[in-house]
């Protein structure tokens, strides 16, 4: 499906952060290749890789509407997404990381979606857990306008920001990505964005990569950076200003006790499922669309 006749001005400006991802990037980028809506570009910012990320994006993408803008230090995720925004032209921001996969009608269905409600800021979709372990394993991300309203409102994530779709300059007008948030700068972003109404389809778009079982130390120094995300949002909205907004997380027994029960719940679930992975082998596959060269 072509998004319009100028391909000069594309719809959708995909954003591409990466990291060392040499061995994974190609078949993240050919998802975006491959997708029926036609009307995009890609921005590669590669984050100071030292494993040559960068020069073999060039070597084998010639495409004209995928860019490589490459970070003279590494500087983290949220930078780099923000430098890809700064650069971006189309109408729409799409999220992509550097290990996952599109599926092919995901930009088409999300571009539809936004140009059908006016007043709608952000799509999302299901995702589709992946990785060495396995998979694919569906999420179930709430889908009810209502839900999704009530996560907001409770300063919890709502929607996954690995398959999701902005307006660019609703972005650009709340500043973008949080860089002070070394981690959770998905989940700072949407609190930035505040109650500007977003969707979730019930579809499956995109095959994100995870590791599994999650570790406890990832859980929680994720709340550690949620937790800042959230003071700083609460700061922000009571007028403080941004030199002044709190940069330092906080630790505490009350909040490891929560990360820890978090862990809990999420591990034996994934624990759960590896089993039942492990008793029907013909549900354990990881996804490779192509076999990349040096």
């Amino acid at each position: 499906m072509s998004g319009n006749g100028d391909h000069s001005t594309p719809v959708v400006s995909v954003i591409m952060p990466t990291f060392n991802d040499r061995q994974v990037i190609g078949d993240a980028i050919q998802s975006i290749v491959n997708q029926t809506f036609d009307s995009w570009e890609l921005l590669v910012v590669d984050d100071a890789s030292t494993d040559g990320t960068a020069d073999f994006v060039a070597k084998n993408f010639q495409d004209p509407r995928i860019s490589v803008i490459r970070m003279e230090s590494n500087s983290g995720s949220g930078v780099c997404r923000n430098r890809a925004i700064a650069a971006a032209r189309g109408d729409f921001v799409a999220v992509m990381d550097a290990d996952d996969i599109s599926l092919p009608q995901r930009l088409e269905l999300q571009v539809d979606q936004l140009r059908l409600d006016p007043d709608l800021g952000a799509v999302s979709a299901q995702v589709l857990e992946f990785g060495t372990w396995g998979g694919p394993v569906p999420g179930s991300w709430p889908t009810d306008s209502s839900n999704i309203r009530d996560r907001q409102l409770a300063k919890k994530m709502p929607i996954p920001h690995p398959a999701a779709m902005f307006r660019r300059q609703q972005v650009i007008d709340v500043g973008g990505y949080d860089e002070a948030c070394l981690r959770a700068q998905d989940f700072s972003l949407l609190l930035r964005l505040g109650n500007i109404k977003l969707a979730t389809l019930d579809t499956p778009l995109v095959k994100y990569r995870t590791n599994r079982p999650i570790g406890l130390g990832y859980v929680i120094r994720n709340d550690w950076y949620a937790d800042l995300a959230r003071r700083r949002n609460s700061a922000q909205l009571n007028g403080t200003r941004l030199d002044e907004l709190p940069t330092e997380v906080q630790k505490s027994i009350r909040g490891l006790a929560g990360s820890c029960k978090s862990w809990l719940i999420r591990n034996t679930r994934e624990q759960w499922q590896l089993l039942r992975l492990k008793r029907n082998p013909n549900l354990r596959r990881t996804h490779s669309d192509t076999s990349w060269g040096s």
